[in-house]
């Protein structure tokens, strides 16, 4: 009997300590809160549990009996967003409280991070702007801040423009364009300010803009062209209408993203320049934002836009810089050929392109009307010829405005001068 009752006691451990081992889930849900120290509406804290959740409830700065809560249902994931629009600025403590969806012995965890709200949008004044400008040229914008703004940028569009600011983080000077390919109705440079906590402050700059046509061309290729430029730019054979389209379509679009990233990675600095843009030398040739209809055998098959601008001189003539910068680019791009790319500070590039010999290197400090190399025929050139683009951020503009004195005085240095007059 003894013996009986002992060995039901040992069976009823066994299938208990089973039930308990089955039952048991011994993994606690998992709870990870927003990093960000600055919030301007709530906190979104998300919690899991691999076996599934049940409650989750959130309360401030302590009171764990004013806790609000919701069931998760046995969902594995949930997104709790911790709603404080309502209270009044300034400093508060959130937690979040989970319990996992285990019935007999659930697993709660609870975890508290302290937060700044802040609902009011920064303050910011437009300061001075080009008042005139025309599509596809440039004009500059100051704006000051009463406190420091580090996130401020304008857009037209989907095209983005980088400020530059002062030590304080106060005053930000940007340099912008109306792109060649926005129409003018849809031409609204908009700056935004958005502070720590994700508020934004958005000016609309008036400048006024006016519309212009750009020249329209069509170009003739010959097998011949196409048969050269392939053995030169994609090392193989070819003279038909898919070799051509390698070259002038995919791999502009390769080399239009090359140029996107060299200057994007370059340092926002101040202006670099001194006076007007030099113009190397020349003929024009072809002009910018040049619409381009390209035949081959009489049949169209493609159409392209001329970035820069064309200049036709002495083979193989020098090239200069067109001001002082520092190079950032020194080797073949593509379609482009041997290119020489230079910073002129601002968010204001020009690029060399075609060249026949490249004489920099990237890092090179250089000066107005130094030699960078010598015109060439190198990518996609039928003849020997510099192609010349300037880029406000990476965006190309009219270079015949950067050449003239007055121009590059009233619309650009007036409104930089302004920025600067602080000390």
């Amino acid at each position: 009997m003894k013996k009986m009752l002992l060995l039901i006691i040992v069976l009823a451990l066994i299938v208990g300590a089973a039930f308990l081992g089955f039952s048991r889930d011994w993994q606690t849900p998992a709870i990870k809160m927003a990093e960000a120290t600055y919030v301007n509406q709530s906190v979104v804290a998300m919690v899991s549990d691999n076996r599934g959740l049940g409650e989750v409830c959130s309360y401030l700065n302590g009171k764990v009996d004013e806790k609000s809560c919701v069931n998760a249902d046995g969902a594995t994931s949930y997104k709790l967003e911790v709603d404080l629009s309502t209270l009044a600025d300034g400093e508060y403590e959130v937690c979040v409280e989970v319990a996992d969806a285990n019935l007999y012995f659930p697993n709660r965890v609870s975890q508290c991070q302290s937060y700044v709200l802040d609902k009011v949008p920064p303050k910011a004044v437009l300061e001075s702007a080009t008042r005139y400008m025309r599509r596809g040229g440039g004009a500059a914008v100051f704006v000051s801040t009463p406190e420091r703004e580090d996130n401020i940028r304008l857009s037209v569009g989907e095209y983005k423009f980088r400020f530059i600011s002062n030590a304080e983080g106060t005053r930000h000077f940007a340099i912008f364009t109306h792109p060649y390919d926005v129409e003018v109705s849809a031409f609204k440079p908009v700056v935004e300010i958005e502070d720590r906590a994700g508020n934004i402050r958005r000016l609309l700059v008036d400048t006024v803009t006016r519309d212009r046509q750009f020249k329209q061309d069509t170009l003739n290729i010959p097998r011949s062209f196409i048969e050269r430029k392939s053995l030169e730019m994609l090392n193989k054979e070819g003279s038909g209408k898919e070799t051509f389209l390698e070259m002038n379509r995919t791999m502009r679009v390769e080399s239009r993203a090359r140029i996107i990233a060299v200057t994007s990675a370059s340092l926002s600095s101040e202006p670099l320049w001194t006076g007007a843009f030099y113009r190397n030398p020349g003929a024009p040739k072809a002009q910018f934002a040049e619409r381009r209809t390209y035949l081959l055998d009489k049949e169209v098959i493609d159409h392209q836009t001329h970035y820069g601008i064309d200049i036709a001189g002495l083979a193989k003539m020098p090239i200069k810089a067109a001001n002082n910068g520092v190079v950032i680019f020194a080797e073949n791009l593509g379609i482009y050929g041997n290119c020489v790319i230079i910073d002129h500070g601002g968010r204001v590039f020009t690029m060399y392109a075609h060249l026949s010999q490249i004489d920099v290197a990237p890092g090179t400090t250089v000066a107005k009307g130094q030699v960078v190399g010598r015109s060439g025929n190198t990518g996609m050139a039928g003849g020997d010829h510099l192609h010349f683009t300037i880029y406000i951020s990476d965006v190309p503009v009219e270079p015949a405005e950067w050449f003239d004195p007055a121009w590059l005085q009233t619309r650009i240095d007036d409104i930089y001068n302004d920025f600067k007059a602080e000390e």
